[in-house]
């Protein structure tokens, strides 16, 4: 709700003021969201009662409403009687009558025409009512009120329930009224077509206990502990009880909880999908890389905080969760062109082995670091320390983990480990490495478009480069405690309240549906602190939540200076007032300003004055993030869907670029559904935004080995499916347990937005994003003149040789082509047939010569994570640390020995390992790598199961 003052006297006001109190008599009432109305008598009062279907919501949440004459928004003055009575009163002028709706997330809207008084009895979502009751069941299990601390971990959000996304039942977890903290919720990355699941853990001393609900059942389908120190048994009997994909994600996640993990770290595991020794060593490495090989910045003359003069572009191997974690602390993202990523083990590189340019737009140089964690010789240590194999199983697991923790709490970059140290990447080598869709041309340097041939080791030591220097690290100041930083929340929102106040006399009020908080807490560091606890203190003192999509926070690389946006939307104009807030290292704060004003403008009309917006970006957003936050700011306006918030958070902006992504997983889920012990894994061939909600939509990423980027010139993804579009990439539809799988061209054809009505680029991309918001939500747009298309092709049957050739990019391969030049006529059937006649005739293949072919030895399974099976691509599996390949046992058939552990849960946690495939490699050979993998896959006990979809 946004009221405004329009400036009359005073004295004025004054007067209207005492009219009101005389009306209203006696009644002692808390002024929570609005203003003294600024009118002339006559004035109307009525007064609203809202009954919430859970009773005590009527204690912790505040409602808001919306008031209309015909079309026009009528501004108002709302004050609490009581827990749930409100006296609304604004002027009385319209001869039309007036209608009110009551808003509150988590609850269906209701609208009614007004009368003197007005009760609203507002029903629950199903959602909310899920969240709810599984909410209320877990503290009737664990005792809530008994419990040290309190963490859930749950798939809700993006996935669906009756059509719908479902960040409700997250809200209705927080309103529940509890010792639950805001940054104690974590939503696991998910898609829209899997199981909801919720899994509440609860501390007490020394104690670690869970309770599972899946498949969004209100019955759990686990109680009981979920600690490191649990005996095999009670972990068999864990791992038995979960039947989803969900198990090594909720025990990874609440021992490194209770292990005192970095929430910035369970913040990116949630996203990953559960924590590992990658996920901490890509943590390590990155704390490792930004202490000697820091961001390049400006010289701070100005206002703002420091411009980066460098940006880091990351070469990685998929498979490895490392991947996952240098992309989401660096936020060097698949969509902002900063990662490549395609199988070069080939070429010397390994899969947990990344490289780093720091990249000098300016002088057209760089840096290249390449970095890796020593698996193998951690493991040792740890073996060493305490005694345990981690490669024992999914136990040993969780305690490795949490010494991998303990070490990096102390030393985090004591872990990560510096293989080479390049200088001088001229700019031919920086593109050969990241390619380039279109021709380069600087002065007399001319490049031509090259596809991006990613961490090429043999390539990058033939360049002979010297060697770098380290920037000498300075100390650190003493960082913050978790109330100092949710002081700081606090401080931002008082400070925020009372400008609005000053200049607009608008009172913010609790659980406004139109305020938005906007803000880098979470993601970036103070004086060497995370910032996570800075969201606690907003949620605490404005009710705003990410799932009632009021607090948004961005995403943004860990150096990044500390700001909050507060912004009030009006449904009937397209005004965005905002004030801007920086909070500074030394403790002072820098407050926006433009023309002697503290609150700014920055909706479309804004956007449509290139002067104005100049301007913005020099004194009142003088942080480089204009962009950032006037992008998203116009899209939340519209009331874009969850998962589109999501993704555009993700990806840090929105512009027209990201949009894709949406439509093209819609259309896979839809044309393309995974079926059991299938996966999804994308090769992307043209990459731009689209990649970031591709990427947090459709479940795949580097880090599960799901996601490949091999960058093509632009001559070759120019579709001949669809006129004018684009070939985006490649669909592998794989099947973990027949190792086979199809794959599909994706091609996507731009729609045709009118926006001639606009002057400027600004104004321009703001009216496209609001058709693609449109076009999503299935609401016509009259500037759309022509439609998207997107269209699949070339639908193929591969084996897994030619599963890996396309992860590898092998030589000069390109995707496209090579699908192209698949033979369309082979069918599952033949595949299948030749497979077993492979078997049958093969089944007395010499056991030392099955031995000797398997290229991942013991002493490679301790490097690589994984056993060969991976290799061909026959594991997704996601949910299943790293290192867990051996006496595990097969999910499908429950070892009754409780000597054996059940580890090879179904999900979310095996990041694909694999091994690039010779090129010389004869196809007859075929039938013996089958039978190593069946043998070796016998021996180690793996069962491997459906990938989460």
């Amino acid at each position: 709700m946004v009221v405004k003052n329009n400036g009359k006297r005073f004295v004025f006001i004054l007067l209207v003021v005492t009219l009101i109190a005389l009306m209203m008599g006696n009644v002692c009432a808390e002024d929570v969201n609005g203003t003294n109305v600024d009118t002339l008598t006559p004035t109307k009062s009525i007064n609203v009662d809202v009954n919430y279907e859970y009773e005590n919501d009527n204690n912790n949440v505040i409602p808001d409403f919306y008031i209309y004459s015909g079309e026009d928004k009528i501004e108002y003055n709302k004050e609490l009687v009581s827990s749930n009575r409100f006296v609304l009163t604004f002027k009385d002028n319209s001869s039309n009558g007036y209608n009110i709706t009551a808003l509150t997330a988590g609850y269906i809207s209701q609208s009614q025409i007004i009368s003197d008084s007005i009760t609203f009895n507002l029903k629950a979502s199903d959602a909310y009512k899920l969240g709810r009751d599984v909410t209320a069941d877990a503290d009737r299990l664990l005792d809530f009120k008994t419990a040290d601390d309190i963490l859930v971990v749950t798939t809700a959000g993006v996935t669906k329930l009756n059509g719908k996304s479902t960040e409700d039942a997250l809200e209705a977890i927080l309103n529940y009224g509890t010792k639950i903290k805001y940054s104690n919720v974590l939503m696991l990355r998910d898609t829209a077509v899997n199981p909801i699941d919720f899994a509440f853990i609860v501390k007490k001393g020394n104690e670690l206990k869970a309770v599972i609900y899946e498949n969004g059942s209100r019955s759990y389908s686990y109680l009981g502990t979920i600690s490191e120190n649990m005996t095999r048994e009670q972990w068999n009997n864990y791992f038995k009880s979960i039947k989803g994909q969900n198990a090594w994600s909720f025990a990874s996640l609440a021992n490194g909880w209770v292990a005192g993990v970095s929430r910035e770290v369970l913040q990116e595991a949630a996203f990953h999908g559960h924590i590992c020794e990658g996920t901490l060593g890509g943590y390590s490495i990155v704390k490792a890389l930004i202490k000697y090989y820091p961001p390049v910045q400006e010289t701070l003359t100005g206002g703002g905080s420091p411009a980066d003069i460098t940006s880091y572009k990351i070469l990685g191997v998929p498979g490895g969760s490392d991947d996952d974690a240098v992309l989401f602390f660096l936020d060097a993202t698949i969509g902002k062109t900063s990662y490549v990523g395609i199988d070069t083990t080939a070429t010397g590189a390994t899969e947990n082995m990344l490289g780093f340019i720091r990249w000098d737009a300016k002088s057209l140089s760089g840096d290249l670091i390449i970095m890796s964690f020593d698996s193998k010789k951690i493991k040792a240590d740890f073996k060493a320390e305490t005694g345990i194999n981690a490669d024992a199983g999914s136990l040993e697991e969780l305690k490795y983990c949490t010494w991998w923790i303990n070490k990096i709490n102390k030393n985090p970059e004591e872990l990560a480990t510096f293989l080479y140290e390049f200088t001088n990447l001229t700019e031919e080598q920086f593109y050969y490495l990241m390619g380039t869709a279109n021709s380069v041309v600087h002065g007399n340097v001319s490049i031509a478009p090259v596809e991006s041939h990613g961490l090429d080791l043999k390539y990058i030591l033939s360049l002979n480069l010297p060697k770098a220097t380290r920037t000498v690290p300075s100390g650190e100041s003493g960082s913050l405690s978790d109330e100092e930083m949710k002081n700081i929340g606090f401080e931002a929102y008082n400070k925020a309240s009372a400008i609005f106040k000053d200049e607009l006399n608008i009172n913010l009020g609790k659980d406004n549906v139109d305020l938005g908080i906007f803000t880098s807490a979470g993601y970036v560091y103070l004086n060497g602190k995370e910032t996570v606890a800075v969201r606690d203190g907003l949620y605490e003192i404005a009710g705003a939540t990410l799932y009632s999509k009021n607090l948004l926070q961005y995403h943004q690389a860990l150096w990044k200076p500390l700001w909050f946006t507060f912004i009030l939307r009006n449904p009937n104009s397209d005004v965005l007032y905002s004030v801007y807030l920086r909070y500074n290292p030394d403790g002072t704060w820098f407050v926006g300003e433009l023309n002697g004003s503290n609150v700014v403008d920055i909706g479309i009309e804004t956007l449509n004055s290139s002067a104005k917006v100049k301007a913005i970006q020099k004194t009142f957003m003088p942080d480089k993030n204009w962009n950032n936050i006037q992008s998203i700011a116009n899209a939340w306006k519209s009331n874009p869907n969850f998962d589109q918030i999501m993704a555009f958070l993700y990806h840090n902006h929105v512009c027209p670029g990201v949009q894709p992504g949406f439509f093209i997983t819609d259309y896979i889920q839809q044309n393309h559904p995974l079926g059991e012990n299938e996966s999804y894994n994308y090769i992307a061939s043209s990459t731009y935004c689209k990649d970031d909600s591709l990427t947090y939509l459709l479940g795949v990423s580097p880090g599960m080995g799901t996601y490949f980027v091999q960058k093509l010139p632009n001559s070759d993804v120019t579709s001949t499916y669809v006129d004018g579009a684009t070939d985006e990439g490649a669909l592998v539809i794989w099947d973990n347990n027949l190792n086979i799988g199809r794959v599909v061209i994706v091609s996507f054809k731009w729609p045709t937005i009118d926006t001639s009505m606009y002057a400027t680029s600004e104004a321009k991309r703001a009216a496209q994003i609001q058709a693609f918001i449109d076009l999503y939500k299935g609401i016509n747009n009259p500037n759309v003149l022509e439609n998207f298309v997107v269209k699949t092709s070339e639908e193929k049957w591969i084996t897994a040789e030619q599963f890996n050739l396309l992860k590898s990019g092998s030589g000069e391969l390109n995707t496209m082509d090579y699908i192209k030049s698949l033979d369309g006529s082979v069918t599952k059937e033949d595949l299948l047939k030749q497979l077993e006649k492979n078997n049958n005739s093969n089944t007395n293949t010499n056991t030392n010569t099955n031995t000797n072919t398997n290229s991942n030895s013991n002493s490679n399974v301790n490097e690589n994570s994984h056993s060969s099976a991976s290799s061909a691509g026959v594991s997704n599996n996601r949910n299943m640390p790293q290192s867990s390949n051996s006496n595990v046992g097969d999910s499908n058939n429950a070892l009754d020995s409780s000597s054996a552990d059940l580890g090879s849960d179904d999900g979310k946690s095996y990041e694909v390992s694999k091994k690039s495939p010779a090129k010389s490699i004869n196809p007859d050979y075929m039938p013996y790598v089958v039978i190593v993998i069946l043998i070796v896959g016998i021996l180690v006990g793996v069962g491997y199961m459906k990938h989460r979809k």
